[in-house]
C-alpha cells in the first residue's frame, strides 16, 4: 500500500509539471495575441482620422480578426486543458478517497487488535502464554510489527488527507480558472463579430473606388518587378565578379560560417523592426474590395508607428543600396548564400560593403502621411530562389 501511495503522488507531480509546461505555451500564445491585438488597434486609431476607407486600413482591421481568432482557439485550447485537469484531478480525489477509506478500515483493526492486549501487562501474558519459545519470539514480533505498523498506517492517513485537501483545492482553482477563460473566450468573440460587422462595411465602401484599386494594383506590381529584377541582376553581377555559376560556390570561410548559422537560426530570426503587424503575407493574396484580382508578394508587408526603425535580421554584409521609383531605398544584406531584402525605406544609414551585426539600425519605414502608417517590405533569398520570410522570423 506504501507503494501505492508513493506512486500516485509521484504521478499527481508528473502531471503537474507537463500540464504547466502546456498552460505555459498557451499563456505565451494568447500574450502574443493580446500585443498584436494591441498594436493593431493603435495603428487603426493612426488611421481612424481618415473619413474613407483604404485597402491598408481594410488589411490591418483583416489582421485583427485573423489574430482574435487565433486568440479565439488558444483560449478554447486552455479550456479544454482546464477541463482535462479538472477531470484528472477528480479522478485523483476519487482514488485517494478510496484509498483513504481502505487505509482507515485497516487502521480500525489494527486499533481493534492493539485493545485486545492494550496493557502492559496483558501482552506479557500474551506471550508468556506460548507453548514454547520460538512461539513466544513470533508473538512478541507480531506485536512489535502490529504498534509500528498502526503507527505507519495513521500517517498514511494523514498524508492522505493532506494530499487529497490539496488536490479539492486545486480542483476549485482549476473551476475558477476555466470559468475566467470562458468569460474572456465570450468578450473575444463579441469583439469578432464586431470586427467582421466594421470589414463587411469598409469592403463595400472600397468597391466604389474598383478604377482607383486596379491603378494601385498596376503600380504594386511594377514595383515588384522592378524590384526582383533588380536583385537578380545583383546576384548575377556578383556571380560574374567572382568568377563562379553562383556566389555560394566562391564563399569565403567566414561568409559560408555566417551562412550556416543564418540557417541554423531558421524561424528564429528577429522582425526588421522591433514592433510590427503584418498586413500582408508571403504568396499571391486578393485585393481587399476587388473581387477576382490578386497580387504575388515575394516577401511580407509589415505595417508600424510612424517613425519606425528598420534593422538587419542577422549579421551580413550589405550587397547593395538602390532606389526604385515609388517604392524608395531598398537595402540587400548577404548572409552567405542568404539574401535579406528590405525596401521601402528612407534615411538609409548604411551603404554598399558595409558590415552590419544583427539588430543595426539600417533606416527607417517610409511613412504614408494621406494614411499616417510606416510600412516596410521584407524578402529573404537563397541564391536565386526566393523564400518565405514568415518561416524564417520569430512568431
Amino acid at each position: 500500500m506504501r507503494r501505492g501511495i508513493v506512486f500516485i503522488l509521484i504521478q499527481f507531480i508528473l502531471i503537474g509539471i507537463v500540464s504547466g509546461q502546456t498552460k505555459e505555451e498557451l499563456q505565451l500564445q494568447k500574450q502574443k495575441a493580446y500585443d498584436d491585438l494591441k498594436l493593431t488597434r493603435e495603428l487603426m486609431e493612426k488611421t481612424s482620422s481618415q473619413r474613407s476607407s483604404s485597402v491598408k486600413q481594410l488589411r490591418l482591421i483583416q489582421t485583427g480578426i485573423n489574430t482574435r481568432a487565433s486568440l479565439i482557439s488558444t483560449l478554447e485550447s486552455e479550456v479544454d486543458l482546464l477541463t482535462g485537469s479538472i477531470h484528472e484531478t477528480g479522478v485523483k480525489i476519487g482514488q485517494l478517497t478510496i484509498d483513504n477509506s481502505k487505509n482507515r478500515e485497516e487502521y480500525a483493526r489494527l486499533i481493534y487488535s492493539a485493545y485486545r492486549n492494550h496493557t502492559h501487562y496483558e501482552k506479557i501474558m500474551y506471550i508468556l502464554a506460548s507453548t514454547n519459545i520460538s512461539q513466544s519470539y513470533q508473538r512478541y514480533k507480531y506485536l512489535k510489527y502490529i504498534s509500528e505498523y498502526r503507527i505507519k498506517k495513521a500517517s498514511e492517513i494523514e498524508t492522505m488527507i493532506t494530499e487529497l485537501d490539496r488536490q479539492k483545492a486545486q480542483l476549485n482553482v482549476f473551476k475558477n480558472e476555466k470559468l475566467s477563460v470562458l468569460e474572456e473566450r465570450m468578450v473575444e468573440q463579441e469583439k469578432l463579430v464586431g470586427q467582421r460587422s466594421r470589414k463587411a462595411t469598409m469592403v463595400n465602401s472600397l468597391r466604389r473606388k474598383e478604377s482607383q484599386l486596379r491603378k494601385d494594383i498596376k503600380e504594386k506590381e511594377r514595383i515588384a518587378r522592378e524590384v526582383e529584377a533588380r536583385i537578380r541582376e545583383i546576384i548575377e553581377e556578383e556571380a560574374s565578379r567572382l568568377n563562379a555559376r553562383n556566389t555560394y560556390g566562391a564563399l569565403t570561410p567566414e561568409q559560408e560560417l555566417v551562412g550556416n548559422d543564418f540557417r541554423k537560426n531558421r524561424g528564429k530570426l528577429p522582425w526588421p523592426v522591433e514592433k510590427g503587424i503584418i498586413t500582408i503575407g508571403f504568396g499571391r493574396h486578393e485585393v481587399p474590395g476587388l473581387r477576382g484580382s490578386s497580387v504575388q508578394n515575394n516577401g511580407v508587408d509589415i505595417s508600424s508607428s510612424p517613425g519606425t526603425e528598420v534593422r538587419a535580421v542577422f549579421e551580413g554584409q550589405v550587397t547593395k543600396v538602390f532606389a526604385i521609383l515609388g517604392a524608395n531605398y531598398t537595402v540587400l544584406i548577404r548572409h552567405g548564400e542568404f539574401l535579406s531584402v528590405y525596401q521601402n525605406l528612407v534615411n538609409v544609414r548604411v551603404k554598399t560593403g558595409d558590415k552590419v551585426l544583427t539588430k543595426e539600425r539600417l533606416g527607417e519605414a517610409f511613412t504614408d502621411e494621406t494614411e499616417n502608417l510606416a510600412s516596410v517590405h521584407f524578402e529573404v533569398w537563397q541564391e536565386r530562389d526566393i523564400l518565405n520570410p514568415e518561416e524564417w522570423i520569430s512568431k
